[in-house]
């Protein structure tokens, strides 16, 4: 899984809650630092925030498209985000993202979008 929030609060927490779960995640704080993760080792899974630095969550979720396009995959991806207006849960969604969570977020909605978007369901599920 890879986190991408410029909060260290929150990537840190996210990385602790979903290491507990024994999924392995790694943390950016921008865009760029994503991609380079990325081009290495593409994630099962992608949470980011949508108000990043120099580039925003919409503009990775084009670069994260791009990628699944020129490599053949297919990468879940959550925005969890301080935008919470109507308007940017229907950006996201038509940007690509599968789902649009709101801060601060429940963690039992966030460990059931996971579930939803990919197969750590299945894990979560075995570890409860």
């Amino acid at each position: 899984m890879l986190v991408v929030d410029s909060n260290a609060d929150s990537r840190d927490l996210l990385i602790i809650l979903f290491e507990e779960y024994g999924v392995e995640a790694i943390a950016a704080d921008c865009v760029s630092e994503a991609l380079k993760i990325m081009q290495h080792n593409p994630p099962d899974l992608v949470i980011s925030e949508l108000a990043l630095p120099r580039e925003d969550g919409y503009s990775l979720i084009r670069h994260i498209k791009a990628l699944e396009l020129a490599h053949n995959l297919h990468i879940p991806t959550i925005a969890l985000t301080g935008c919470t207006t109507a308007n940017n849960r229907i950006q996201s969604l038509a940007a690509g993202f599968c789902k649009h969570l709101s801060k601060p977020v429940n963690l039992d909605e966030l460990i059931a979008a996971v579930a939803c978007v990919t197969n750590f369901g299945q894990a979560v599920t075995a570890y409860q």
